[in-house]
């Protein structure tokens, strides 16, 4: 083929450069529209069915876009670390008060003062009416401070470089980050949180695939493998995991051709008693009781019409394990402290319709918190001892706890000097009171056991008195709960209450809040 002689060479290479140049950035564009359609939009679009403190980036993305695109009538958002997730129940909170306010939760795990400080737009945006930051003394990442001469040196470069490696930096607010810091970020860093800030897909790849397991476990597998048991709860109580204790009475309100069972040791033994309803289960009358052996261990089918042939005759179920038990140790659902006998384990919705609804900030109760308040005072405190303070230096999961507690008993020798930290709590201050949202912290409670450390201090004196002082000249709220919760047995650790202690502390929460409520919603 022959060359046009009326066109240069250098303008035919300058046109084919050109449409070399347009359609690389066509390319780049639609690659760029695509994974924000794709991953920032649609894919939130898919059914959240996770449960309650599972996938945490994402559950929090997912209730930050929630909030965004709906409006209440009057929104308290409550904010914070797992120390808010752990401290308040916002369902039972919306029952009682739900003519006054929505409570809803804008939190995750390990949620710094700096990462609520990049989330304020985002808070803002979400529509509150009220916002209150339930916060603690652990929240102030005592990884980076250490004490010297009379008082708290922050080593601000470990911190820079360290936070920009966190998931929340990652994955939630790149952008801002690396603005802010990258002259002193390490190349590393920087080139990770460039990549993610033009990229949702490089950002949300950590979870992306949890919603969708969770989705397919739900609906086209057997209810084996599970995060939360969702099944009817026996009256006896029974573990987070699904397992029972040595009897599990049962109302059996959907009766599935079958179910699944998970014993632990082989030829467990079985006694199962069926009672009409809830009044022949009161009278001890039974219609039917059997005794049934399964020799191997794991998982089991359990065929209703295999041990009954009408199961409409019966909506009540007794299964007692008559063989050895084994431990809440042995089957992993403690490690240290006070163990006890567990019986089997049940599957996800065993007795129960699949109930597949967002339960991503909804709290339940099981045995992991309830037989915390069951024991004496003085067997709770033996085995908080063996559960979080032996050994606890040298045990990987508690090695922020350790370093928490060791900062409580460092503060009685040092003088209180503000730091990043405290001082972005003051700054998401500012932010709200010119924008013209009402603000409160709440100190939360803390378990008296470890309170006691740097209670009478005067550091701590001076931390409550600085922040009142800057809240109270912007016409902003400090409320201190830090005691409010008087009994040991209502903590799970030095920080979270367990599902009781919440429902407790629950009252004490929306009753402090209700002149603020009230002021705004008369």
């Amino acid at each position: 083929m022959e060359t046009d002689p009326t066109i240069s060479v250098n303008k035919s290479r300058f046109s084919l450069k050109w449409k070399v140049f347009v359609i690389t950035c066509s390319l780049l564009g639609a690659i760029f529209l695509l994974d924000r359609v794709f991953f920032f939009e649609l894919y939130f679009l898919f059914p959240n069915e996770t449960e309650w403190d599972s996938s945490p980036w994402y559950n929090f993305i997912h209730k930050t876009k929630e909030l965004q695109s709906s409006k209440d009538k009057h929104r308290t958002i409550i904010t914070g670390s797992s120390v808010a997730l752990y401290s308040v129940l916002p369902d039972a909170l919306n029952e009682k008060y739900n003519s006054n306010t929505k409570f809803s939760f804008f939190s995750h795990v390990a949620m710094a003062p700096t990462d609520l400080f990049y989330y304020k737009e985002n808070l803002l945006a979400s529509n509150p009416d009220l916002v209150v930051y339930l916060h603690n003394f652990a929240d102030l990442q005592w990884e980076y401070l250490e004490a010297k001469d009379g008082k708290f040196s922050f080593d601000e470069t470990k911190w820079v470089r360290e936070f920009g490696d966190r998931y929340p930096a990652k994955t939630i607010y790149p952008t801002a980050y690396l603005k802010d810091f990258w002259k002193e970020l390490p190349r590393k860093t920087i080139s990770k949180l460039a990549t993610k800030s033009l990229f949702y897909v490089s950002r949300f790849r950590v979870f992306f695939l949890d919603p969708i397991e969770v989705y397919i476990d739900n609906h086209f597998r057997s209810g084996r493998k599970y995060h939360l048991y969702q099944g009817e709860k026996p009256r006896e109580g029974i573990w987070s995991k699904g397992w029972t204790k040595e009897t599990a009475t049962l109302v059996c309100s959907e009766k599935k051709s079958k179910e699944s069972i998970f014993t632990q040791k082989p030829n467990t033994k079985l006694k199962f008693s069926f009672y009409l309803d809830q009044d022949s289960l009161t009278r001890k009358q039974p219609i039917l009781e059997l005794e049934k052996t399964y020799e191997r261990s794991g998982w089991n089918d359990l065929v209703w019409t295999n041990l009954i042939e009408k199961p409409q005759d019966w909506s009540v179920v007794k299964i007692q394990v008559l063989s050895e038990l084994p431990s809440a140790k042995e089957v992993n659902l403690i490690r240290y402290g006070k163990d006890e006998s567990v019986g089997i384990r049940l599957s996800h919705f065993f007795c129960k319709t699949s109930d597949v609804k967002n339960r991503s900030y909804s709290r339940g109760s099981y045995w992991d918190d309830t037989r915390l308040v069951t024991m004496t005072t003085e067997d709770f405190t033996e085995d908080y001892y063996e559960r979080m303070i032996r050994d606890s230096g040298s045990r990987n999961e508690l090695w922020r706890l350790h370093f928490v507690r060791e900062a409580k008993k460092s503060v009685n020798s040092v003088t209180f000097v503000s730091w990043l930290e405290f001082n972005r709590i003051l700054q998401i201050s500012d932010y709200f009171y010119q924008n013209k949202i009402p603000f409160v912290i709440i100190l939360s409670p803390e378990n008296p056991i470890e309170f006691q450390f740097y209670k009478n201090s005067q550091w701590r004196k001076d931390w409550i008195s600085n922040l009142k002082k800057h809240l109270e000249s912007r016409g902003q709220t400090l409320i201190d709960h830090t005691e409010a919760v008087s009994d040991v047995r209502y903590f799970f650790d030095p920080h979270h209450l367990t599902y009781e202690g919440a429902h407790f502390y629950n009252s004490i929460f929306s009753k402090s809040l209700e002149p603020s409520i009230s002021q705004l919603h008369p």
